[in-house]
């Protein structure tokens, strides 16, 4: 991207911030004037890319809070997504973090993987202990040294000479401490790294654990995504972000090995002894563990599910204006004129035979 188009983008950001400080209405002529775009640009850019960032207010405009997770160089990115931009350090951990999530589902879900659990509970932890350094990292301003370990005011350095960072647990109880992160979220993060290290010296063999790992798993997902679109707005609509549930298992899957008794009976004492303590949670947004319950009917039966239904008990579905431009994404004048055309050669098609 050019010197000029670049200019224009940072005074689009600058006069979005300003609008969002100053609780601004503007129009599309106003927002054109100012960063030097036509107006069929700001058009083009108001249905491509800002659609979470602009909202329409009877015949203004006024911007979102979504303003607020972008920086000038995020905003850069986010204008230009075909243009190299370099990531910044906090975007680069963020990245891992979910490659590291995507993973620990891929795994859950293989219909033949013995080592299920321990697997996902390794990676996931993975997942969480990144996505909790990238957010110490943003809010330290991309500071290196926000996550280093620090011995008598010196960064402790490891055996391959790159400097140590801090653990999982230390990033949690710092996003915890600032009120960044909920209770429910450490205590389900603490469960999950309780597995994790339980996993290293033994086999989830057992149908009961597997399921109480599983719906611990649940919420640890839902949790993951809530604050990584809290904290930096990230779009998890292109993932199938979930975990087979654990009734569509073969029971042969649970039981192929088995496991020292006493520890499974501790661990399984441990979780629910924590998921007792938030049984009366009401916050929906995060959850300590989560159950699934599965059925399955035939399509002919009175219990399967309706899509079109007149039944007030049915379950909601709700199709946003979002999803439905992806699959339809021309306007009225845009069909319109594409009809035109069609119509046209038509006709010449059919008077010239």
């Amino acid at each position: 991207m050019s010197e000029k188009k670049w200019l224009q983008v940072d005074k689009a950001y600058e006069f979005f911030n300003n609008c969002y400080k100053e609780n601004q209405k503007f129009s599309l002529e106003e927002l054109a004037e100012n960063t030097g775009w036509s107006l069929s640009t700001v058009k083009t850019y108001l249905r491509k890319k800002w659609a979470s960032l602009v909202e329409e207010m009877g015949g203004e405009f006024k911007v979102t809070e979504v303003i607020a997770t972008f920086n000038q160089t995020t905003f850069r990115q986010h204008q230009s997504q075909k243009d190299g931009v370099e990531k910044l350090l906090h975007q680069i951990m963020l990245e891992k973090s979910i490659s590291a999530c995507i993973s620990a589902i891929e795994i859950y879900n293989k219909p033949n993987f013995e080592h299920r659990e321990e697997t996902f509970s390794i990676l996931m932890t993975n997942a969480w202990e990144l996505l909790l350094k990238s957010k110490i990292v943003r809010d330290a301003g991309e500071e290196p040294s926000s996550i280093h370990i620090i011995n008598k005011g010196k960064v402790t350095i490891s055996p391959s000479g790159n400097p140590k960072t801090i653990s999982l647990g230390t990033a949690l109880n710092r996003l915890l401490s600032n009120g960044s992160v909920p209770k429910v979220v450490g205590d389900n993060v603490r469960l999950l790294m309780n597995i994790r290290d339980d996993s290293v010296h033994f086999m989830c063999g057992d149908l009961e654990l597997s399921t109480s790992i599983q719906e611990i798993g649940t919420a640890s997902l839902k949790n993951f995504m809530t604050l990584t679109m809290n904290w930096f707005n990230y779009d998890f609509s292109r993932y199938n972000f979930y975990l087979m549930p654990v009734s569509f298992f073969h029971l042969s899957d649970m039981t192929s090995f088995s496991i020292d008794s006493s520890v499974k009976t501790n661990l399984l004492s441990y979780l629910k002894h924590i998921e007792k303590e938030h049984e009366n949670d009401k916050d929906a947004n995060y959850a300590i563990s989560l159950k699934l319950h599965t059925k399955l009917v035939k399509t002919t039966n009175e219990e399967a599910l309706q899509v079109l239904t007149n039944d007030p008990d049915a379950p909601e579905i709700i199709l946003s204006e979002e999803d439905a431009l992806k699959n339809y994404p021309h306007d009225y004048n845009e069909n319109w004129k594409f009809l035109k055309i069609v119509i046209l050669n038509k006709i010449k098609s059919s008077t010239i035979r």
